[in-house]
């Protein structure tokens, strides 16, 4: 489920910026500073209409949006 998470995620982000080339095989993929805001407001749309969930104001923050990993933790509590 995890893997799952983190590749679905990945996914959405790449469809986002096919530009930049994430590696994956990184531990704790960093997006600080490669989305702008305008992504953000995409991903959450993304995220929300993909996974299902619901992404309140107050979750979209850079601690939030910092990294994969931080990213898939977020993921991981709204879902439940």
């Amino acid at each position: 489920m995890e893997q799952n998470l983190k590749e679905k995620i990945l996914e959405i982000i790449q469809s986002i910026r096919p530009e930049i080339e994430f590696d994956a095989s990184k531990r704790d993929l960093s997006l600080f500073g490669v989305l702008d805001s305008l992504d953000i407001i995409l991903l959450v749309d993304d995220l929300e209409a993909q996974l299902g969930i619901s992404i309140d104001p107050e979750h979209i923050t850079p601690e939030n949006f910092y990294s994969l990993d931080t990213l898939c933790e977020l993921v991981r509590s709204l879902s439940k």
